[in-house]
């Protein structure tokens, strides 16, 4: 496939959820994690590192949060040659599932490359409609620049349709083109937890979804989230990362990084609640 250096899927969050200017955002980053450093604690793999769970709010906001899975990343020496971000849809554009077919990706602080291989491997439609006005994907792409030298390439797919279902079958897409293709990837689910709630009630919430993710019980994750309405805004990327890792390892382990909300930055009385973790597996699985 061509490799189209002008067909770029330009910023359309730079300047509100990251600085627009690339020597601003790389102070950025590295403020947030100079902060938190202290509370990063070296999480060793004997296995593989599968992906996790990364939220998607301003780095300001979320960045504390979002360093510990990228350091852990780091840490373990996983160079992956994809990173695979499933993200929500919070406009509601484009099909149930979709892939975004720009050949490369910009953001302040670099370009990234697009993995059309596997893309188009995947047998989902292309969507430029559902990346429009998306950030979910876009905010994660500072920190692979920042924290991945290797220069890994990007698959972003876009979940309109969250429900189990469609979360298995894009668990199952991902596996099966993996196998294909043989190369190593690292997938992500964006998604921030609680909106807009007092911190306490956020975190009555979100202990409710992490107990589901803890105990790997994707269909769960689903269920607990209808049923006491909480508005976790990633569940369907969450619940897809759950689904694959089952498809690898049916002992896969799950480690909550660290937690944290918008409170702990603007002082609000009701908060947006963020969290990280890492998904892995004992076993070595290439």
């Amino acid at each position: 496939m061509d490799d189209d250096q002008t067909d770029i899927r330009q910023a359309v969050v730079a300047g509100m959820f990251y600085p627009a200017e690339k020597s601003e955002l790389s102070k950025l980053i590295k403020r947030v994690y100079f902060e938190e450093k202290s509370h990063i604690k070296p999480e060793p793999v004997s296995g593989n590192i599968i992906g996790g769970i990364v939220p998607h709010a301003g780095i300001e906001y979320c960045g504390r949060q979002a360093v510990h899975f990228f350091d852990s990343v780091r840490n373990n020496d996983l160079d992956p040659d994809t990173v695979i971000i499933l993200h929500p849809n919070h406009h509601g554009a484009g099909p149930p599932l979709s892939v975004d077919d720009h050949h490369y990706w910009e953001v302040s602080n670099g370009k990234i490359k697009t993995d059309m291989e596997f893309a188009g491997e995947m047998n989902l439609p292309f969507s430029a409609i559902a990346q429009a006005k998306e950030h979910s994907a876009e905010v994660i792409v500072p920190y692979i620049l920042h924290f991945l030298g290797g220069h890994p390439k990007l698959v972003s797919v876009n979940m309109v349709d969250q429900t189990f279902e469609s979360a298995k079958k894009l668990a199952g897409i991902i596996e099966a083109t993996i196998q294909r293709l043989n190369g190593r990837t690292l997938v992500i689910a964006s998604s921030d937890f609680s909106h807009f709630l007092p911190r306490s009630e956020a975190n009555k919430m979100d202990n409710i979804v992490l107990d589901e993710i803890t105990t790997r019980n994707a269909e769960g994750v689903y269920r607990c989230i209808k049923e006491n309405f909480i508005s976790v805004c990633g569940y369907g990327p969450i619940m897809a990362l759950m689904a694959y890792s089952e498809l690898l390892d049916p002992g896969y382990r799950i480690k909550i990084l660290s937690r944290g909300d918008s409170g702990n930055i603007k002082g609000s009385a009701n908060v947006v609640s963020y969290v990280s973790a890492m998904f892995y597996t004992d076993q070595k699985l290439n």
